[in-house]
């Protein structure tokens, strides 16, 4: 009797000891179930929050803790904030690292683990309080990356089955802290690569467009080089922009006078003889409306707008879907040229197609303005004055256009991210200085003075110059020297000074040739505080049939490609200044100085 009771201890004893096995096996597949799924989802997305979330969940289920977050460090290393937090009433928990528990494993890369969080004071309850959560035992668990830097933390909450988280729980954790940080440093790699595309992508468009523009407007400058008469150079302009726009029609009208009337005076598609004989009453239709109020309008579905004119639309012959109408302003009178149905399909126009259709309107109206011009004084200075402007656009896009060319080879080839951005960074930086050199020439054919006075630092703008005349001199084995005696403060127009430094360079590298040479930029004070800066060269210096008309327009010498408008957009920008440019020449050597006086405060003149 006393032996049957024994053995049936000892099989109880036996079965429970195979209960505890199964329950330590069963733990034990979990965290290498874990495991394998974390590395499954690893290989097969790159979607952070969806990792996050997989890797919490299984932190939970292999360590019995009742619910896991997951938090990130952010802003440059000063704020923890939730990433993955398993039912939390709370979307989003933000922590200042050394905050808290997480905040303190975050500063100091150590694991807490407690059976007992309140009993520790770093402990904050106040989102317990928020949420009516008992927080008991705690783990939380740094995670690095293969730098060793802690870029997050992993807190489990209330161990289900014990009172607190054992050395097990602690490397386990630990190992699949590494595999989040592995996720985030690839999900991060793998966004910067798609924002640095997306960058580049850019990049490539804006180029496009302005390869866009530069075509359009060297038609532009074609046309009004050859066009003898107002009609044919209007229809010259409309031509070009409907075929650059894809327009299947379009008209440039003009307001009479006396009347305010529109009447045709260019057209493409459609009737296109027949509209010429047409008028269209002042404010009638949406081209009437723009010219009356001067503002440009795109319009995709003109059925909608109570402004289009069926009747003007059956006067014509021409039902349009979409119309882009831009004004047109001149000294004497308004009008409008309008863009009708682009493509062959709906395709609707654009605001760069706006854009564009603008800067042609200005072409047009500068062209009306100068026809007018011309009928009151001589025709060959109207033409002089088109031609200096557009020879402007094209002179001083040379450098620049160089520049982003060589950048593209260089971005086709380079393989290394941060190289990439760089390189992408340069072709924006080159891209908005044919914007400001856009906008300069313009005002430069104007006639007016905009210069915007502002504190540069000198070592910063002989940097610049050195980043980008250094490439374009070194491609004609010309080598660029620096000769900076100053590198303090000055006051001046950054972009219009930089913009003479490259005239006066390229102009240098031009006189200098296929032989190779050296051009030198200097930079120093009078005893006055003058700011002075210098161009030497040591080519064959200019020639005596030039020198005493160096800086006007269209002086040029021994240079086929050569617009002569270089040294004359220098000396007006000096001007502007109150400044002044001087040459000292001979054979070997020329140098250019400029003078640019300076003031106590700067001051804006325009």
């Amino acid at each position: 009797m006393i032996r049957a009771f024994a053995g049936d201890a000892t099989t109880l004893s036996e079965t429970q000891e195979l209960h505890a096995l199964r329950r330590a096996f069963a733990r034990e597949r979990a965290k290498l179930d874990a495991v394998r799924e974390i590395g499954l989802a690893l290989g097969s997305t790159l979607r952070l929050d969806e990792l996050l979330g997989l890797i919490a969940s299984k932190i939970s289920d292999a360590t019995d803790a009742d619910r896991t977050t997951i938090y990130l460090v952010e802003q440059d290393g000063a704020v923890l904030v939730s990433r993955a937090a398993q039912a939390s009433e709370i979307d989003e928990i933000r922590l200042r690292v050394g905050e808290g528990l997480a905040g303190a494993v975050a500063k100091n890369g150590e694991v807490i683990n407690l059976v007992d969080a309140y009993e520790d004071t770093r402990f904050s309850p106040t989102w317990d309080r928020i949420s009516g959560y008992r927080t008991r035992s705690i783990l939380c668990v740094p995670m690095r990356n293969q730098y060793g830097r802690t870029i997050g933390v992993v807190q489990c909450l209330n161990k289900r089955t014990v009172d607190g988280f054992d050395s097990d729980d602690i490397a386990l954790v630990e190992a699949l802290a590494t595999e989040a940080a592995v996720s985030i440093e690839n999900s991060n790699l793998f966004r910067s690569v798609i924002e640095m595309n997306t960058e580049l992508l850019e990049a490539q468009e804006r180029l496009q467009q302005k390869v866009r523009e530069l075509d359009l407007l060297f038609d532009v400058a074609q046309v009004s080089a050859t066009a003898l008469a107002l009609d044919e150079m209007l229809d010259g302009f409309l031509s070009r922009a409907s075929r650059a726009m894809g327009a299947e029609a379009a008209s440039i009208l003009l307001a009479e006078a006396e009347s305010g009337d529109l009447v045709f005076r260019a057209a493409t598609g459609g009737e296109a003889e027949a509209v010429r004989k047409l008028r269209i009453r002042a404010g009638q239709g949406i081209c009437g409306w723009v010219a009356q109020h001067q503002l440009p309008q795109l319009v995709n579905d003109v059925d909608q707008d109570r402004r289009h004119s069926q009747d003007i639309s059956s006067q014509v012959g021409y039902f349009p879907r979409s119309v882009l109408c831009v004004p047109l302003r001149w000294e004497t009178g308004v009008g409008a040229m309008e863009l009708l149905n682009k493509g062959r399909g709906r395709d609707p126009f654009t605001e760069d197609d706006l854009k564009l259709a603008t800067v042609v309107a200005s072409y047009v109206s500068q062209a009306i303005q100068q026809t007018e011009q011309r009928q009151q004084q001589q025709q060959q200075e109207r033409l002089s004055s088109i031609g200096q402007f557009l020879s402007g656009v094209l002179h001083d896009l040379k450098t620049p256009m160089t520049v982003i060319s060589g950048y593209v080879k260089l971005l086709a080839e380079e393989s290394d991210e941060a190289q990439r951005r760089e390189l992408a960074d340069k072709v924006r930086r080159q891209v908005q200085l044919m914007n400001a050199m856009s906008h300069e020439t313009l005002a430069f054919a104007k006639g007016e003075q905009t210069v915007w006075i502002r504190k540069v630092y000198l070592f910063k703008f002989f940097d610049d110059l050195r980043e980008v005349l250094g490439e374009y001199l070194q491609e004609r084995n010309i080598t660029l020297a620096i000769d900076q005696r100053d590198r303090g403060v000055a006051y001046f127009d950054e972009a219009k000074i930089h913009r003479v430094v490259h005239n006066l360079a390229r102009n240098a590298a031009e006189a200098i040739g296929d032989r190779g040479g050296t051009v030198t930029l200097g930079c120093d004070r009078d005893p006055d505080g003058t700011l002075v800066l210098t161009c030497r060269d040591d080519g064959p210096g200019i020639p005596d049939e030039i020198r005493g008309r160096l800086f006007q327009s269209f002086a040029t010498h021994g240079k086929p490609k050569g617009t002569g408008l270089g040294l004359a957009i220098v000396k007006r920008i000096i001007e502007d200044h109150e400044g002044t440019v001087s040459v000292a020449s001979q054979p070997g050597e020329t140098v250019f100085t400029i003078r640019l006086p300076q003031r106590a405060r700067p001051r804006d003149v325009g």
